[in-house]
């Protein structure tokens, strides 16, 4: 039973508090490095780390060294507590409520453990434990004592620095040391891109982390491929303080189109551009959110995939964003909206356009190619019965030529065959075109392609109708064929 007022019943609270919960392993761990950038260090090491005890299960521990400061003995003291900080409301860097530490880690692990020191063979230890709060042993943070760091712990270490454990994690989403370590990897090098260009050392298991901008286009090299749109956009608010301003900068860049476009499905998630559309919000040189914020009445769309939009600001201005303390969330306010949605929404149209516009430069380049195929194999096969010889003996053949047109029958295409010449006009109305042959450039130029022989080769056999009847008879048959194919499609696929 909690003492009469008591503010917090520790024993529930702990395990309250596990429930809030973080999205993911690395949104937690991401406070951790943050408690690192914030005490000066240079380098980081996360360590992902398996066991197979006596029971025969696979048990997963974590630890994060850094080589900052260090810790004193009331720092590392004060560190285990929820809200426990010496910075509280400090707004110079990544941190300011002090839940970061005690918070993410209970998330992951019953058990947390820290080893810090500000001088060689002065490594002083604390912990906190979720069971023995439970059970009411621990009623309080264990003051610090003088400790060697675990035997476990081969890395060098620098003359300070602080190491962080989560022994035996029970909420991990994945059971295997490699998926995790290979995941936070990718996953750290996005959010912490920006520092890690600053110089920023961060290792998972040894490998070094590298940056993943979903921008595609480093701020000051312009590396990866895309290229910014527009200049940067800069907006000065009122920050938290009266009278103290601070500056927002907003970027835009557009993914290179023709580059890309013929990549596969497979080639273009693992670079980011499917599904990948979305607003990247750093704060402090760190990602706290990425998706489809602060755009206005603007909807997502697939071409959306092709463009990215990135919004920086200091932690002056959190409360316009509306930052949890956990720093894995915004909750843009009604102000920050009026401010920056008119000119986003805007710009994000302009972009969607201009992806638009290029999609169909790229296909009307690329358009011809299936029919020069088709004409250059045509010789290949025998006559068709309607066919007439060209000039050169011996020779049969055709060109080919594919249109497109609003055609008032239902029909998906209409032949018109010429002198050596076959022309397939397609229906842009039939919901086969607006539904897959007409947007297959965007997923796939080579689906396209493949579409586009097959109406070919349609087209070619339909030629072996010689008689006025049996062309009767197929033009019948191509109607009920289309008008199947609509009703089956139903304007959706």
């Amino acid at each position: 039973m909690s003492l009469p007022g008591q503010i917090v019943a520790d024993h529930n609270f702990i395990v309250a508090t596990r429930e809030t919960g973080y999205r993911s392993l690395t949104a937690a761990l991401s406070e951790l490095v943050d408690n690192a950038v914030q005490a000066n260090a240079q380098s980081i090491d996360v360590l992902v780390m398996e066991d197979r005890p006596e029971s025969g299960q696979r048990e997963i521990s974590i630890a994060v060294l850094d080589d900052g400061t260090g810790m004193s003995r009331e720092t590392l003291w004060t560190a285990l507590q929820f809200g426990g900080t010496r910075r509280f409301g400090d707004r110079s860097g990544l941190g300011r409520f002090g839940m970061g530490l005690p918070n993410s880690s209970v998330s992951q692990t019953r058990r947390l453990e820290v080893y810090s020191w500000r001088r060689p063979g002065g490594c002083l230890f604390s912990y906190l434990d979720v069971d023995e709060v439970v059970g009411r042993r621990l009623h309080s943070i264990p003051q610090p004592m003088s400790r060697d760091l675990p035997a476990w712990l081969r890395s060098p270490t620098g003359r300070t620095g602080t190491l962080v454990v989560w022994p035996r994690c029970d909420r991990l989403d994945f059971r295997k040391a490699n998926t995790i370590a290979e995941k936070l990897g990718r996953q750290l090098g996005q959010v912490y891109r920006h520092l890690i260009w600053q110089g920023l050392c961060i290792r998972v298991n040894n490998r070094p982390v590298e940056p993943v901008d979903p921008l595609h286009c480093h701020p000051t090299t312009g590396a990866g491929g895309a290229r910014q749109f527009g200049s940067l956009l800069t907006y000065e608010l009122t920050g938290s303080r009266p009278g103290v301003t601070s500056v927002l900068a907003v970027r835009f860049t557009e993914l290179p189109i023709a580059k890309w476009h013929r990549l596969s499905p497979e080639a273009k998630r693992d670079l980011g551009v499917i599904g990948g559309s979305g607003v990247s919000v750093v704060r402090a040189g760190r990602e706290i959110d990425y998706g489809w914020y602060l755009l206005g009445a603007k909807r997502r769309e697939n071409y959306d995939d092709w463009w990215r939009c990135e919004i920086s600001f200091a932690p002056e201005l959190d409360e316009y964003f509306g930052v949890t303390h956990s720093k894995q969330g915004i909750n843009p306010t009604a102000a920050l909206k009026a401010v920056l949605a008119p000119d986003l929404e805007q710009i994000a149209r302009a972009l969607n356009r201009r992806v638009r516009l290029n999609f169909e430069r790229v296909k009307a380049k690329s358009e011809g190619r299936p029919a020069q195929t088709a004409a250059r194999q045509d010789c290949l096969l025998p006559p068709a019965r309607s066919l007439k010889r060209h000039k050169a003996p011996g020779r049969w053949g055709l060109e080919y030529r594919i249109r497109t047109a609003a055609l008032p029958e239902r029909t998906f295409y209409r032949l018109a065959q010429g002198k050596g010449s076959l022309t397939i006009t397609l229906n842009r109305d039939h919901p086969f075109y607006t539904q897959l042959y007409g947007g297959a450039s965007d997923r796939d130029r080579s689906v396209s392609e493949a579409l586009e022989k097959l109406l070919l080769a349609a087209a070619r056999a339909d030629l072996e109708a010689s008689s006025k009847a049996e062309r009767h008879w197929l033009q019948r048959h191509r109607n009920a064929w289309s008008d199947a194919l609509a009703t089956f499609l139903d304007g959706k696929i």
